[in-house]
């Protein structure tokens, strides 16, 4: 039975999933995430074994904190009031004033009840991101929390560049990279801070594909329809797929947008 992700994330690919799966298959030795955000793959295919990793490291932390003390931290979101009072005097907790367990509550019970699943900090790293779920009045249920747990429990959870995540992988890994989008033309999401990743970036990505290529690993790489795609090594080829995306967080500007799979793998 699928599990879906349990964390809300801006740009998450839940709606290509179907075409995403078209090149997973059991056979692969383990599934490798550098840019994991809500792993809304991950949960999907449910690996026996994985390594999720990311820059962010309040998601690794409640990532991790879920997978060794699920109920523990769902006991602690339910005494939290939802309510809109309640959000802005929890998104005023300084993460680096609390235990780790109770920075990872923080970071669930924000991701939750914010604005569209936004993670936006501002430039003193502050998350910044408005009260945007009036009318959600729980949280996460202890078993809810344990069937993630599960999910998560052979799965290795990093703080780490997306390029030292790629090098380690070998051949019979299957690595699935979905990377914030950097492009001239326009800021397609609002995450992490503005130089998370950058132009410079999909340069280096490709390079570290290029020697994952080499070893044997097979990769897919979804990302925005724009001309930064050029600078991807052009023996890959290239499909687009299109989902409905909420631009601009209001739901009066949702639209159809191409996003596209690069890939080595053959779909099934």
């Amino acid at each position: 039975m699928t599990k879906p992700a349990f964390l809300r994330w801006a740009g998450s690919k839940k709606q290509i999933l179907p075409e995403i799966k078209k090149y997973w298959h059991t056979d692969f030795s383990r599934y490798v995430e550098p840019f994991c955000g809500s792993a809304s793959l991950f949960f999907d295919v449910q690996p026996r074994k994985a390594l999720l990793s990311d820059i962010n490291s309040d998601l690794v932390n409640a990532l991790n904190a879920v997978k060794n003390a699920a109920d523990e931290v769902s006991a602690k979101l339910g005494m939290l009031k939802t309510d809109k009072d309640s959000y802005y005097q929890i998104r005023e907790i300084c993460p680096n004033c609390i235990s780790e367990q109770d920075r990872a509550v923080r970071f669930i019970y924000l991701n939750s009840l914010c604005f569209n699943g936004l993670y936006r900090v501002n430039k003193a790293g502050k998350f910044n991101v408005p009260y945007g779920s009036k009318h959600r009045k729980e949280l996460f249920s202890a078993g809810a929390l344990r069937e993630t747990a599960k999910t998560l429990e052979n799965a290795e959870i990093k703080i780490m560049d997306f390029e030292a995540s790629v090098d380690q992988t070998a051949e019979g890994d299957f690595l699935y990279l979905d990377p914030p989008y950097a492009t001239a033309a326009e800021r397609v999401f609002t995450e992490y801070q503005a130089d998370a990743f950058t132009r410079g970036d999909i340069r280096r990505l490709n390079s570290s594909l290029l020697r994952a290529n080499e070893r044997g690993v097979k990769f897919v790489l979804s990302y925005a329809d724009v001309a930064e795609i050029e600078c991807f090594d052009a023996k890959w080829p290239v499909k687009r797929v299109f989902a409905r995306r909420n631009i601009a967080g209001f739901s009066g500007s949702r639209k159809i947008i191409s996003e596209v799979l690069i890939t080595n793998v053959e779909s099934i």
